[in-house]
């Protein structure tokens, strides 16, 4: 069905042509929405949830954007776009933030919805939310005066508060569903309910997910497909083969892929493939085990990253669409960081310089060695960095003398290896920065006593850093960049946590759907939601 569907537009436009109609009538019949159709969505395979409060993976944040939805999200340029809230408001001690909801919104299982599943999304999944650990300790508490409204008291004014509550960072939870239960094990992780434009419908183990349109979705007449399919694809190559022949609509490519996946799109027209331009920064980092003797010393986590080519990561391994990040706040922040701190200047690869840095640090070479190294990365499909980077980097340390014991892990077993076992030397992985550092850089860096994943699993605690971030996070937008920069001097000095690269996004859309351009408003880390495409 789907080959003939796809024919369609073909035959039309010939139908007209020979009833003697315009091209405008058949560019306007083109550009009607209508009901209907499928779309399949090609995903690496999901882990043990889709829960995005409990997980920042890729799979299932691509996947949560069909499901779920938030009080708002960004548009291309940044710019806020409401969802659920209709509206905001910010005390003017910014203090007290105030969303008004839209009246009357339905959960995909049909029970209603209002501000007390808002306040219970806060107050029950902050703790397990990575982005969100450093923002509950300057809630005060939450009000819902009535089923549409939603009410934050912060204990001290937050510039960047608001960001914490956009779709990705905080997708809306059901409390009928969760409250009362133990959340991390609770089915509803991978069977979910929420306010998106899709709900769920099955999960078949190695295969896929399937998803048919929301009945109750609140931004009617939204969605036009009767369905969409996330197929488990757990190779690359087979992700980018499966999007040429046409067997897949939706594809996030790996960065390796995209020079062929524009021209393969282009030769046949079938699909297009777009950068997310306003994307938050997602960036190639090291987290180094600071409890270890060895690696207690700034000046052996310094000489680390001198001694890694980090040009050489960034033209090989993401074929030029990366470049070696600057300092500890993203370029992309242009009103936050500054480039006073440059680690390309500061810490420029140069193997005999950190040769010689581990010889003051007391580690000189005996024997061709300095020491021995356990270095570890999570492997699989959405990180298609992993093997390629990782190899680079130890060759990068054995040519200055470290024995590298490389051990490339399945997501989970990396994952409690290095954050909840804390059972590492250095560990590898690729962080997005979201919207503000308070999100997404904060987490890399600040003292935490948690086992939250890909939240600081270093043991670096300063509380001085503490102290400067939180400032940073909460004076007036004019004094931040100030401030980060004594972050910026804070981190370059001490090292915990060595950031790389600094890397791009793009999305490959079929041209059988109308709507392409409204579909990939997206700005930040928000993914396409099929909500605004309909088959042509």
């Amino acid at each position: 069905m789907i080959k003939f569907d796809r024919l369609k537009p073909v035959l039309l436009a010939a139908g007209l042509a020979m009833l003697g109609l315009g091209a405008t009538s058949a560019a306007y019949a083109q550009a009607t929405p209508k009901r209907g159709g499928t779309a399949v969505v090609g995903v690496s395979v999901a882990g043990a949830t889709l829960n995005t409060q409990l997980t920042s993976n890729v799979t299932p944040l691509i996947i949560a954007d069909l499901w779920a939805s938030g009080l708002y999200k960004y548009d291309k340029t940044g710019a806020k776009k409401p969802q659920i809230a209709s509206s905001w408001d910010i005390s003017a001690d910014g203090k007290t933030y105030t969303f008004h909801l839209r009246p009357n919104l339905k959960w995909s299982d049909g029970h209603a919805f209002s501000s007390e599943d808002v306040a219970f999304t806060l107050n029950a999944f902050a703790k397990y939310n990575t982005y969100l650990v450093k923002i509950v300790p300057n809630v005060d508490r939450t009000e819902t005066p009535d089923a549409n409204t939603f009410v934050v008291h912060l204990k001290e004014p937050q510039s960047s508060a608001l960001e914490g509550f956009d779709k990705e960072v905080f997708p809306l939870m059901p409390k009928h569903i969760y409250d009362g239960t133990d959340i991390p094990t609770n089915p509803a992780n991978r069977a979910p309910v929420g306010l998106g434009p899709y709900k769920f419908v099955k999960w078949e183990e190695g295969r896929g997910i399937t998803f048919e349109r929301n009945p109750n979705y609140w931004d009617q007449p939204k969605p036009y497909l009767d369905s969409v399919v996330a197929v488990f694809i757990p190779n690359v190559q087979q992700q980018q083969n499966a999007l040429y022949r046409g067997e897949i609509d939706v594809l996030r490519p790996a960065l390796p892929q995209i020079g062929r996946t524009i021209e393969q799109g282009k030769l046949k027209n079938a699909f297009e493939t777009r950068e997310v331009k306003v994307n938050a920064a997602e960036r190639l980092s090291l987290d180094v085990n600071t409890t270890r003797d060895i690696f207690n010393k700034p000046l052996v986590r310094q000489a680390l990253l001198v001694a890694i080519d980090r040009e050489r990561i960034s033209k090989d391994v993401y074929q030029g669409l990366a470049f070696p990040a600057m300092n500890a706040i993203p370029e992309q922040f242009t009103q936050l960081t500054d480039p006073s701190v440059d680690y390309n200047k500061q810490f420029a690869y140069d193997p005999v310089k950190a040769g010689k840095m581990l010889d003051e640090a007391g580690y000189p070479l005996k024997d061709g060695k300095r020491f021995t190294m356990d270095f570890t990365s999570a492997t699989n499909a959405d990180a298609f960095y992993a093997e390629p980077a990782a190899q680079i980097i130890s060759a990068n340390w054995r040519a200055i003398g470290i024995d590298v014991k490389l051990s490339l892990l399945e997501g989970q077993l990396w994952s409690d290896k290095v954050f909840k076992n804390h059972n590492y030397d250095v560990s590898m992985s690729s962080l997005t920065a979201r919207t503000d550092p308070v999100f997404g850089v904060d987490r890399s860096f600040l003292c935490n006593p948690s086992t939250v994943p890909f939240v600081n699993p270093t043991g670096y605690c300063n509380k001085e850093l503490d102290e400067i971030a939180a400032k940073a996070g909460s004076v007036p937008t004019a004094e931040r960049k100030g401030w980060y920069k004594k972050y910026e001097e804070i981190v370059a000095r001490d090292m915990p946590h060595l950031t790389l690269t600094n890397a791009k996004k793009f999305f490959s859309i079929s041209t059988r759907f109308g709507g392409i351009d409204e579909e990939l408003d997206l700005a930040f880390n928000g993914n396409p939601d099929m909500a605004q495409v309909w088959v042509k």
